[in-house]
């Protein structure tokens, strides 16, 4: 037997086996972050197919037909709570630390960060729109409806697609990316995906796709600034709901049941958005580098210990696996001889 030959065809085995695991694990047996990017990624999609999935079982098993913004809600809902179970998952097998660490922790600004994020949303809502109606290119009437119903429950549905939203884009699959290719390439990254996610939204254009991947650069700053997703939840919320709601403008595409005031828009599509809402149109900009430089410079944005602990905490460590007795007794075998 040439033992020279199986020596180096062992060698070669064994460089393979090594190079394969540098490639996927850390030194402490841990999947490599872009590895769990990708697969929450992946895991994200079976979430959201099973969700739909579901409800379509359900609806159709109830016979009930609800129109599309109640399924809407009920969607987004199934959607987050199977979400959540995925997140929890990752970060207990991989994080070893708790499910709040991904930003949706109850710690004391926790509230604070929720209205400063409600705060600044409306203020980017008015420098995106105040032109258009100054400008004579919309008008507003007082619609005679329900309000208060209808106002609670667009409030909640636009709630629940915010955290469910923010979680996907600016939650688990960014923070895994921003350890992998440094936060500036996860913001770019995440924000072009958040723009594709919206091309199937009815009456879009290339403007409201430029429009929808870069105002996910404030909401990923809004996010590094607190470590929390309080904050981009009540700018993705507020924005949605006083445009919706309030306003009685489209929101990405969809119109809202039962609004505050109705829309009367003209103008050009490039300029107002048109069927879309002013996320069709070149108006948003302004109003999006306006938060981006504010979220980046100001002073009154900041971590607090809380999270600081809870997403820079030491990796829990596992114990040692005991060795594996292949060729000679375990230890306890052999002390017990000795």
């Amino acid at each position: 037997m040439n033992w020279n030959g199986k020596m180096t065809e062992d060698a070669r085995t064994g460089a393979w086996r090594q190079f394969i695991i540098f490639i996927f694990l850390l030194d402490d047996g841990r999947l490599r972050p872009i590895w769990r990017f990708f697969l929450s990624i992946v895991l994200i999609f079976a979430a959201l197919m099973l969700s739909g999935l579901v409800l379509k079982t359900v609806f159709t098993i109830s016979k009930l037909h609800p129109d599309e913004f109640v399924a809407g809600f009920f969607g987004s809902l199934v959607a987050l709570v199977l979400l959540i179970a995925v997140f929890k998952l990752m970060t207990s097998i991989f994080e070893r630390r708790p499910l709040g660490s991904i930003g949706l922790a109850f710690h004391s600004r926790w509230w604070r960060e929720l209205g400063r994020g409600l705060v600044v949303g409306a203020g980017m809502l008015f420098f995106a729109t105040a032109p258009e109606w100054g400008g004579g290119f919309a008008h507003f009437d007082f619609t005679p409806h329900p309000l208060l119903r209808a106002g609670s429950f667009t409030f909640l549905v636009f709630a629940v697609a915010a955290v469910t939203e923010e979680a996907i884009f600016r939650g688990y699959p960014f923070q895994r990316l921003m350890e992998s290719i440094t936060p500036g390439g996860a913001i770019a990254a995440t924000s072009v995906l958040f723009g594709l996610a919206h091309l199937a939204n009815p009456h879009r254009t290339w403007i409201s796709t430029l429009n929808t991947a870069l105002v996910g650069i404030p909401f990923a700053i809004a996010y590094l600034r607190t470590r929390s997703l309080w904050m981009p939840v009540g700018m993705h919320l507020i924005w949605n709901y006083l445009m919706g709601f309030f306003l009685g403008l489209p929101v990405s595409g969809f119109m809202v049941p039962g609004t505050v005031l109705t829309a009367h828009v003209r103008g050009p599509l490039w300029l107002t958005g048109g069927d879309y809402g002013p996320e069709g149109g070149l108006l948003p900009l302004g109003a999006i580098l306006i938060a981006t430089l504010y979220l980046s410079f100001t002073k009154s944005i900041y971590t607090c210990e809380e999270m600081k602990a809870l997403v820079s905490a030491p990796v829990a460590s596992r114990p040692p696996e005991p060795p594996i007795a292949i060729f000679s007794a375990p230890l306890e075998e052999e002390a017990k001889r000795d």
